[in-house]
C-alpha cells in the first residue's frame, strides 16, 4: 500500500509538472506571437482608416458606420464591405519580418526611403491612432522598410502590406450597379430606344412577359438578367456632379431599366447612355446617385437581346 500511495504521488507529481511546463512554453509563444504581430489590435477594433501618399495628403478616408464601411475622403460614397475586409485583415492580421535599426540616424532614414514617406496608413481605434508608414523596397523587392509614426524603430515587412495599403479609391468603393432583391421582383421593363419595350411581371412563382407581347416568360432567364445587372461591377466612376447629362447620352437614353418590388412603391430606375469606345463600356446612372457611371458593354449587350431571350421555350 505504502509503494502503491508513493508511485500515485509521483506520478500526481508528474503530471502536474508536465501541466506546468506545457502553461509556460503555451504562455512563451503566445508572447512571441503577440511580439511578432504588426499592429496590436484586430480588425473588429478598427473605426477608421486612411491613407496618405507623399505631399498630395490624404488619398481616402473610411469610417466604419452602422451599416457597414463609407468613404467620407475624397468623397462620400458607401464603401466596399468585402473589398475592405480583405484590405484590412492582409495589413492588421500581418506580421514583422525582423527590426533593422532601433534608432536610426536621418542619413539612414533618407536612404530607407522613410526620412519623407511617400505612402502611410493610419488606423483609428478605441485606444487611439496607429500610424504605419512605408519607405523603399529592399534589396530583394518582397520586403519593405517601415517604421510607426512616432517611434524610432525600423522594421523590415513583407512588400505584399505595401501593395494593400496602396489601394485606390475606386478599390475601396462600393461598385455595385442597382441595390435589390432579385428574388422580390414584381416588375421588370427593359425600354429599349428603336426597339420593343419588354415588360415581365412576377406574381406568387408566376413570371409573365406582357410586353411586346402575352407569353410566359422564363423565370431563370429572367433572374439571370436581373443578377447580372445587380453584380455587375461599376467599370469606372465617371462624373461625381454631371453639369450636362447630354454629353454621356443621358439626356435621352438608350436604354432605360425599371425594377419594382414587391411591398414596395419605389422603382429602382437605370438609365444607360452612349457608349466609351476606347474604354469598351456605356455611360450609365440611376435615380439613387446623380454620378455617371460606366458599366460594360456586355451588360449592355445582353439588355438589347430580342424579347425571345425572356420567353420560355414552347
Amino acid at each position: 500500500f505504502k509503494k502503491t500511495l508513493f508511485w500515485f504521488i509521483a506520478l500526481a507529481a508528474l503530471f502536474g509538472a508536465s501541466l506546468l511546463i506545457e502553461d509556460r512554453v503555451e504562455e512563451t509563444e503566445r508572447v512571441e506571437e503577440a511580439n511578432l504581430k504588426l499592429f496590436p489590435f484586430e480588425i473588429d477594433d478598427v473605426t477608421e482608416f486612411w491613407i496618405k501618399t507623399g505631399k498630395k495628403g490624404i488619398r481616402a478616408r473610411v469610417a466604419r458606420e452602422k451599416d457597414g464601411w463609407w468613404l467620407n475622403q475624397p468623397l462620400r460614397a458607401k464603401g466596399d464591405d468585402e473589398s475592405i475586409a480583405k484590405m484590412l485583415k492582409n495589413i492588421v492580421k500581418s506580421r514583422k519580418d525582423a527590426v533593422l535599426f532601433e534608432d536610426p540616424d536621418p542619413a539612414k532614414l533618407r536612404e530607407l526611403g522613410l526620412a519623407e514617406p511617400n505612402l502611410e496608413i493610419a488606423f483609428r481605434t478605441d485606444n487611439g491612432f496607429s500610424t504605419l508608414q512605408f519607405g523603399n523596397k529592399g534589396p530583394t523587392l518582397n520586403v519593405t522598410y517601415g517604421r510607426f509614426k512616432g517611434d524610432t524603430a525600423v522594421y523590415r515587412v513583407h512588400s505584399d502590406i505595401r501593395t494593400e495599403a496602396d489601394t485606390t479609391v475606386y478599390a475601396l468603393r462600393d461598385k455595385s450597379t442597382l441595390a435589390y432583391n432579385p428574388l422580390k421582383l414584381s416588375r421588370l421593363e427593359i425600354a429599349r430606344r428603336g426597339k420593343d419595350t419588354v415588360v415581365i411581371v412576377h406574381d406568387r412563382g408566376r413570371w409573365d412577359m406582357i410586353q411586346p407581347e402575352r407569353a410566359r416568360a422564363d423565370h431563370a432567364k429572367v433572374l439571370e438578367t436581373l443578377y447580372a445587372i445587380k453584380d455587375t461591377p461599376v467599370k469606372a466612376f465617371v462624373d461625381e456632379e454631371p453639369a450636362d447629362l447630354a454629353r454621356y447620352g443621358l439626356a435621352r437614353p438608350g436604354i432605360t431599366v425599371t425594377i419594382r418590388e414587391q411591398g414596395t412603391t419605389d422603382a429602382r430606375i437605370l438609365r444607360i447612355g452612349g457608349k466609351d469606345r476606347k474604354r469598351r463600356g456605356y455611360f450609365a446612372n440611376s435615380n439613387s446617385a446623380p454620378n455617371v457611371v460606366l458599366l460594360e458593354e456586355k451588360l449592355i449587350n445582353s439588355l438589347l437581346a430580342g424579347k425571345d431571350r425572356w420567353k420560355e421555350a414552347s
